[in-house]
């Protein structure tokens, strides 16, 4: 059940607003009489009696215990002293249906400020109630259609320029209008790709609101409608072909295909995108279009646009266009589908990483992060220009981070002159944690092949021991484990910072800081003595690895005190690899 609050003066069309719909005085009586909804009179009380519905005195009536203090005494006119107010009589009304599933009020004031209520003018109301939004059972439901013939989803008569920003504020996303006004005295009707209100007219106090619209007609000018000459603007799907209709020239027809990629990407013909830009004739104008229909195209359907590689590599051939972001964006896409598509372009690609256009650049670097993330060897010549992409800290960083990470995959050789670069990426706390990363484990490769190259960043990356990020933290100290391979005693120092992550509840870190000590452990087994203990309870770690490691480590350390845990683990561990390892440990230790 539902509460509904009507207004009477310029809401029920016994007294309309003058230029708006208003509510049939037949609604009211219908919804009060004829279904289960509780329905209010709450404005000019004349229609309590014309709808034959409660009004305030009514409403009152049903708090006994504060009708003093609401109404006072009745005067001899048949008056009250007092009426409560709007907003008042809205609570008062709400107070009497708890349990209601909604409370609707139709009035011309604003009152969509009072909580629980759902506040709508009449001419919002009655369109509302038509499309089935108040409620779907209502007998006044129906297929709205615009002066023009096309379903609309909801319409406007504004009343002024900050009922029209709201409208479209609330149908940002509509896929075009039908707009409906007065010129010259004659009733025109435009159906419009676009509209919004003209910012010059809203900025300059004396000049008239007015509403500036796009066409939808690919052969039509841009043109401006005063807001007080809208009869009615209406949300419309106009169906694919009118995006095009009336076309004359390629140049209008790539403009039409552009609005309708605009919304209806599912609906554009790749050829005849294609066959716009494959024109010996050049128009800037139309293979703007032409482009950037295409890059929406590929947004939704990218292995579809794989036949458009050839003439997208032709368009960054040119030394005159002016849109590379855009043919640069339509291969990423293709690409994030298909990176063996875009692969062959990689020696075409690499020059634009060192565009002056931040969006050209941007989008290079996009593709040849794309393509590293498949094929990595095809990115490698592009190695040099990403590490620039990041010592600049241009746009595109965390793209140029996430394809050298990428490329260290296979080829950590390749990367390992810009090392030094990944290794200032990971100190920077104002770069996401994601593209942190993305560097950790791209040096974390290097280093794992070249432990020299982490000699000189240990101390930096001593500093992510105590990071919150995990993951980030775990590539560190596993980083610091692959220096340890070979360099101990540039991690020894760092003995005491490695012990505290032994016992972390991140089962990676803990495989990383026990790997990292055993391998201290065997070359300064002073400094890693200490540690006994906790070793030892790592025998008894969830993880296999975490108790090799342990194993490894005390080997090291010849600790009699854990011979009788290791032969626990020689004997029963359910790894054979820990067995081998405990047994290689007790044999040390017995040595």
């Amino acid at each position: 059940m539902f509460v509904f609050a009507f207004d009477r003066d310029w809401t029920v069309d016994v007294n309309p607003h003058p230029r708006h719909d208003a509510v049939p005085l037949e609604w009211v009586r219908h919804l009060a009489h004829k279904t289960p909804h509780a329905v209010y009179a709450i404005g000019n009380q004349t229609l309590a009696d014309e709808a034959a519905i409660p009004g305030v005195v009514d409403i009152v009536g049903r708090h006994p215990d504060d009708w003093d203090a609401w109404l006072g005494e009745k005067q001899p006119d048949g008056r009250y002293e007092q009426f409560p107010l709007r907003r008042e009589r809205l609570s008062l009304i709400a107070d009497l249906h708890p349990d209601a599933d909604g409370y609707v009020v139709v009035d011309d004031l604003d009152l969509s400020d009072v909580d629980g209520w759902e506040h709508y003018h009449a001419w919002e109301f009655v369109p509302a109630v038509e499309r089935g939004d108040i409620h779907p059972d209502f007998p006044w439901i129906r297929d709205l259609e615009t002066d023009g013939g096309i379903p609309s989803s909801a319409g406007i008569m504004p009343a002024n320029a900050s009922m029209l920003s709201s409208f479209l504020d609330d149908h940002a996303d509509a896929p075009g209008f039908e707009l409906t006004y007065i010129d010259d005295g004659a009733e025109r009707t435009q159906l419009c790709h676009d509209v919004s209100l003209h910012a010059v007219t809203l900025e300059r106090p004396s000049a008239a609101p007015a509403l500036q619209c796009t066409p939808l007609a690919p052969d039509s000018d841009q043109f401006t409608v005063p807001v007080d000459a809208i009869e009615l603007l209406s949300v419309v799907d106009p169906p694919p072909d009118r995006y095009t209709a009336g076309a004359g020239t390629p140049a209008e027809e790539a403009a039409g295909l552009r609005r309708l990629a605009d919304t209806h990407p599912d609906a554009v013909r790749i050829s005849s995108l294609l066959a716009l830009l494959d024109r010996e004739d050049k128009d800037r104008v139309r293979d703007k279009d032409a482009i950037q229909a295409l890059r929406r195209v590929a947004a939704v359907r990218p292995e579809e646009c794989t036949p458009a590689i050839p003439i997208l590599r032709s368009l960054l051939a040119r030394d005159e266009l002016l849109d590379r972001a855009d043919v640069l964006a339509t291969l990423r896409a293709i690409g994030d589908a298909d990176p063996g598509a875009i692969a062959p372009l990689t020696d075409e690609l690499v020059p634009y990483l060192q565009s002056n256009v931040v969006s050209v650049r941007r989008e290079a670097t996009r593709c040849i992060a794309t393509i590293a993330d498949e094929d990595p060897e095809d990115a490698v010549d592009a190695v040099p220009a990403l590490a620039t992409i990041i010592e600049d800290d241009a746009d595109g960083l965390q793209y140029a981070v996430y394809a050298l990470s990428r490329i260290t995959r296979e080829y950590p050789e390749e990367v390992k002159p810009v090392a030094e670069t990944l290794g200032e990426v990971t100190l920077r706390d104002s770069l996401s944690d994601s593209v942190r990363l993305n560097a950790t484990a791209g040096l974390g490769r290097i280093v794992g092949e070249y432990p020299s190259v982490g000699v000189e960043i240990v101390d930096d990356v001593a500093t992510l021991f105590d990071v919150d990020n995990p993951k980030l933290r775990n590539n560190a100290i596993g980083l610091i484990g692959d220096v340890a391979i070979v360099h101990t005693d540039v991690v020894e120092p760092y003995t005491e910072e490695v012990t505290e992550l032994l016992t972390v509840d991140d089962t990676y870190t803990r495989i990383n800081a026990s790997g990292a000590l055993s391998r201290v452990a065997e070359d300064f087994p002073d400094s890693v003595e200490h540690v006994t203990s906790t070793f030892v309870e790592l025998l008894s770690d969830e993880n296999p690895l975490v108790r090799e490691n342990a194993c490894w480590a005390l080997g090291h350390l010849c600790a009699r005190d854990a011979t009788s845990a290791l032969e626990d683990r020689a004997r029963d561990d359910d790894n054979a690899d820990v067995r081998t390892r405990a047994s290689w440990a007790l044999a040390q230790i017995n040595a």
